[in-house]
């Protein structure tokens, strides 16, 4: 948690996401631990909880089923193709996120990018 704090620039929010076992962070004193201009947000699951976080989930879902949310996809690599999409990620050349599906043929799922 410190390390990330003192990473962010000024301005910037740290997010804690999927903390399973809690917001427990031993010796952490917000006050005093927190940089001037910097903010600390948490996101946990447990806020969607019954009904209502249920048809919020769906409601997602059946709205990237129909296209209304579009993913930034650089590219879909095969599994074989793994070490050309770490080399394309590493040498900052993706425009969006990388794909590599777990089976050998990934032809006609691959983007030009």
């Amino acid at each position: 948690m410190l390390d990330s704090l003192r990473l962010v620039r000024r301005g910037g929010t740290v997010c804690v996401a999927g903390s399973l076992s809690g917001w427990l962070i031993p010796d952490f004193e917000p006050i005093a631990m927190i940089p001037t201009g910097t903010r600390l947000t948490a996101f946990h699951s447990d806020t969607l909880k019954g009904s209502a976080g249920q048809g919020l989930l769906q409601r997602i879902v059946d709205e990237v089923e129909a296209g209304v949310y579009r993913p930034g996809l650089d590219r879909v690599f095969a599994l074989d193709d793994i070490v050309a999409a770490h080399r394309r990620m590493e040498a900052d050349q993706a425009i969006g996120k990388t794909v590599v599906l777990p089976w050998a043929d990934a032809t006609g799922a691959c983007t030009d990018g």
